[in-house]
């Protein structure tokens, strides 16, 4: 096991990376997860809101549409075609064109919505007109009527199609249209052919000849535009399909609906029916009763890339992460290893030296304060800040990027469903001045106002009333207006029109319909209403005003309820036009405020955000974050003292090993490690023991070898001592008996042999060996007689 996990910086350095290395997946797993999870929440809420909305919308304009169908059928327009106006005199024509071109202009069609107007009588003796919306006037069309679409079977085409909105393409004329029947001329056929060429491809909505006067309304192509913003998400496309799901309008590069995975039948609950590549999914809603179906296509474009930025940012993220935690335990783990690479090195170089002596380390080698500290500790610290502090410092970034991006997704949110909202309240608007238009433009409120407003609106033989105008259900009432502002007429409460009494103020000299605010409803005060000045013919040729309150159900369907969301309209003096409900305050937990102003008008739209689901799973997020972080902390310092504990064991033995040798047993081994900065230090303390062995065994010899010559010596030197003590009894005798003589040779004898065998150092001082020249001369002179002199020559 030693063997196996020996504490070398490199295991350490890539334990400590790969601790981090799973941590950082572990963190980047849930981070992941979780803005996944919300996004595809915020997304999944997005799509279904602007599809909800788009349908709202769709809905409104094609209601209009339908409207606008409804009033061209009543006699006060179709009457003109039916009263065989190419049999009457060209006066009475000339007259009832006029009327019916101040009718028609009175409607104010807007070219984004209508192109031209088609009214085709039953047959030659009928007037058949179109109107085209860019011109003034409307182009009579002498050769194209019901009979001669008979004769081309062109009706067997058209006249199914009774309010369904549909496209004819070159293909289904092709199918229908002859020109063999001799009832019609070459001309007839000329006509027909630029009838057919004028709506081939366009958009068209007719009534199938309901009332005896075929009436086809051509859209603009930009009519389904008005339902959407003009700013849309990137890779989300809106398509229409119509019977036999044939594509009317789309918004994508092409048919969403094409490939044979995404033509599935639409249902009325929105579903994903089919997807044309492996990221394009389509959902399919139902536009009841009108038998479209509405198409939203997601690319997943947005997601996919902003997925992939998270997936390259936290990848970058735990990159760095793991190179700053690489170079720091290796910097750190250098230092703590030092000592041991030191003494290593000592023990090493001593033991394949040939010192007798082992040279101390350095006092300073082993520091005081972090230094100090344990290897064991050491090593549990390096962990614990490898795995931790990465762990807590990577996940609060992680946080940090998921806030962003919730953030990011959330703005999404609120720019579409502000943008969105703004255009169906804008849309719904246009609704209630069409109504105005629609009213301002009956004959019943007209004969009302000639007759000096006395005639009853709900009297005089006329088949359509007002109270059941078209679009009247999102209407409170209606009044009729003097210039003084005194109520004429009122759609409610006719015995108090008093109490409708408006304010001159609000009355102006424009022709268009203009909206008021902080208007004092019947109701609600504090309302709003549209007002359109109306010129005469009044008995005196007075202009009168109609205005109109709209309920505040007309905003009521904006709300989708798929987002907790509060509405505030308010106009350019900051005035409530509609709430949804008291706005929470701006500094609420939770609530996000977005404000945008609605198209064509100097009001703004305030919407409230509050994502319950979003809210709760980003607090779901920092709780597993926070669990998380704990329960890694908790486990890197469990298994940092775990494996601690491993890495230090051959220190530990080392140390015991250490002790025992120190109370004098030299035959203790470590067992061989390997290549490891403990096993170094073990490898060269086995040398040094060895080494210290065979020093002390050595040293032991010379102790004995000198021993053994001390010995000799002392020996050695009784000889010495009984020669000079014997010389000593000579002189002493020949002192005695006057022989002086023989007591000086004696003397210098005794000299001459003490200063031969005196223990000194090679330097002497110059008197003693003097002194030792002339013992040496006196026995020599002696034994020569005398028959020599010394002379000394001794420099001071």
């Amino acid at each position: 096991m030693i063997k196996r996990f020996g504490p070398t910086l490199r295991r350490i350095v890539i334990l400590a990376a790969a601790l981090t290395l799973v941590t950082q997946l572990a963190l980047a797993y849930i981070g992941l997860t979780y803005m996944d999870a919300i996004d595809k929440s915020l997304h999944e809420k997005r799509t279904q809101d602007m599809l909800y909305q788009f349908q709202q919308n769709v809905l409104v304009q094609l209601n209009n549409i339908d409207n606008l169908l409804l009033l061209l059928q009543t006699p006060e327009f179709s009457g003109y075609y039916k009263n065989l106006m190419r049999l009457r005199s060209d006066n009475v024509a000339a007259l009832g064109m006029w009327e019916l071109q101040q009718k028609f202009n009175t409607l104010d069609l807007s070219p984004d919505s209508v192109q031209a107007v088609y009214f085709l009588g039953q047959s030659f003796v009928q007037r058949s007109l179109v109107q085209r919306i860019s011109s003034a006037s409307f182009v009579d069309l002498p050769r194209v009527d019901q009979d001669r679409l008979h004769y081309s079977k062109l009706d067997k085409l058209i006249l199914p199609d009774r309010e369904l909105l549909t496209r004819y393409t070159q293909s289904d004329f092709a199918q229908v249209f002859r020109t063999n029947n001799p009832m019609l001329e070459k001309a007839d056929i000329d006509q027909l052919k630029a009838f057919m060429a004028e709506i081939q491809d366009r958009l068209v909505f007719s009534n199938g000849n309901e009332n005896g006067v075929l009436t086809i309304i051509m859209l603009s192509d930009r009519f389904f535009e008005q339902a959407i913003p003009k700013k849309m998400p990137e890779g989300t496309y809106f398509s229409v399909f119509g019977k036999d799901k044939r594509l009317l309008w789309t918004t994508a590069p092409s048919n969403p609906l094409s490939s044979p995975e995404g033509a599935g039948t639409g249902s009325t609950n929105p579903a994903k029916e089919g997807q044309s590549d492996a990221s394009s999914y389509n959902t399919i809603k139902q536009l009841s009763p009108f038998n479209l179906s509405i198409v939203y296509t997601d690319n997943d474009g947005g997601s996919s890339v902003l997925r992939g930025e998270r997936i390259y940012q936290m990848a970058g993220l735990s990159l760095v992460t793991l190179l700053i935690t690489i170079l720091f335990n290796y910097l750190y783990l250098k230092q703590v290893f030092k000592p041991f690479r030191m003494i290593s090195k000592q023990i090493k170089n001593f033991s394949l030296s040939n010192e007798w002596l082992l040279r101390m380390l350095p006092d300073d080698l082993i520091k005081k304060g972090f230094h100090a500290v344990s290897m064991r500790n050491k090593i549990i610290l390096a962990l614990i800040v490898a795995v931790g502090v990465p762990a807590v410092s990577d996940g609060v970034l992680y946080a940090w990027l998921s806030q962003y991006d919730i953030k990011r997704e959330m703005q999404m949110s609120f720019d579409v469903t502000g943008r969105f909202s703004a255009v169906s309240i804008h849309n719904r608007l246009k609704f209630t001045e069409t109504i105005l238009k629609e009213i301002s433009a009956s004959r019943q409120l007209q004969d009302y106002v000639t007759n000096n407003y006395t005639t009853p609106l709900l009297m005089g033989g006329l088949p359509t009333n007002l109270l059941m105008f078209p679009g009247l259900n999102d209407i409170s009432y209606f009044v009729l207006l003097d210039e003084n502002g005194n109520c004429i007429y009122s759609s409610i409460f006719s015995n108090n029109k008093s109490a409708f009494n408006t304010d001159m103020e609000y009355l102006t000299d424009r022709d268009d319909p203009y909206w008021i605010t902080n208007y004092n409803n019947v109701f609600n005060p504090l309302s709003m209403a549209l007002l359109k000045r109306i010129d005469g013919p009044g008995v005196n040729g007075e202009a009168t005003y109609l205005l109109m309150v709209p309920k505040q159900s007309i905003f009521e369907n904006i709300d989708s309820g798929l987002i907790n969301t509060s509405y505030a309209i308010t106009d350019a003096r900051g005035h409530t036009i509609y709430e949804t409900r008291a706005n929470a305050a701006v500094d609420d937990s939770g609530w996000q405020f977005s404000t945008s102003g609605i198209p064509n008008t100097d009001w703004k739209l305030t919407i409230g955000f509050f994502f319950n689901d979003v809210l709760e799973k980003n607090r779901e997020y920092q709780q597993q974050f926070l669990l998380f972080t704990s329960i890694v902390l908790l486990l890197s310092i469990a298994v940092a003292v775990a494996i601690a504990i491993q890495l230090v064991k051959p220190i530990h033995r080392l140390k015991e090993t250490m002790l025992r040798v120190g109370e004098g047993d030299l035959s203790l081994r470590l067992e061989d490690i390997d290549n490891t900065e403990i096993g170094g230090i073990v490898r060269s303390y086995n040398r040094m023991i060895d080494q210290l062995h065979r020093v002390i065994n050595e040293e032991n010899e010379l102790i004995a070898m000198k021993t053994r010559a001390e010995i000799d010596m002392l020996q050695a030197q009784i000889n010495p001592h009984f020669l000079y003590n014997t010389l000593e009894v000579i002189n002493m005798r020949s002192m005695k008996s006057g022989n002086l003589e023989v007591s000086a040779i004696v003397g210098a004898l005794a000299d001459l042999f003490r200063y031969s065998i005196a223990k000194s150092s090679d330097i002497v001082e110059l008197e003693k060996e003097l002194a030792h020249v002339a013992n040496y001369v006196t026995i020599q002179q002696i034994r020569f007689g005398h028959s020599f002199e010394m002379e000394y020559e001794v420099p001071d």
